[in-house]
């Protein structure tokens, strides 16, 4: 949970209202508590872009960053994914392709949700815009379409 600890206090200074800190403290607790096991990692970084806290996965033999929370100071906290670039990642190594059709499994149940912004080949859901109800149903999605 350290790097949790680091992206958070950033994340939650993009945000104005409390409310709202408190709320994404929530969300974030429960989605690393269940982004659990050998083949999940975190990844945090930060730039003059904002902050970035990544959720991996190992698929087929590689580290696949399957969604990110990103937080920056115009646009508040936001989740991002799945993988923008996994078709292409899915056609770099022909010998070793990544087997892309989980992660577009989950672009297309969240692409369902009206809150998904389109953001090229993923979507975004802003903690603002995004009642709790889509966040439990995001993560759902994210255990069926990945393995819990």
């Amino acid at each position: 949970m350290d790097l949790l600890d680091e992206f958070l206090p950033y994340a939650q200074s993009c945000l104005k209202h409390a409310s709202e800190r408190a709320r994404l403290a929530a969300i974030l607790t429960l989605w690393a508590a269940k982004w659990r096991g050998k083949h999940r990692v975190f990844d945090y970084s930060r730039s003059h872009h904002g902050a970035f806290f990544h959720f991996n996965q190992l698929m087929d033999g590689k580290w696949v960053q399957v969604f990110t929370f990103v937080a920056t100071r115009r646009e508040g906290v936001c989740l991002r994914g799945p993988d923008p670039d996994r078709t292409r990642k899915s056609h770099k190594l022909r010998r070793n392709a990544l087997d892309a059709a989980p992660l577009d499994a989950l672009f297309e149940a969240w692409s369902q949700h009206p809150e998904a912004r389109p953001a090229g080949h993923a979507v975004e859901f802003f903690l603002d815009e995004t009642p709790d109800e889509v966040w439990t149903a995001c993560l759902a999605e994210v255990l069926a379409c990945l393995g819990a």
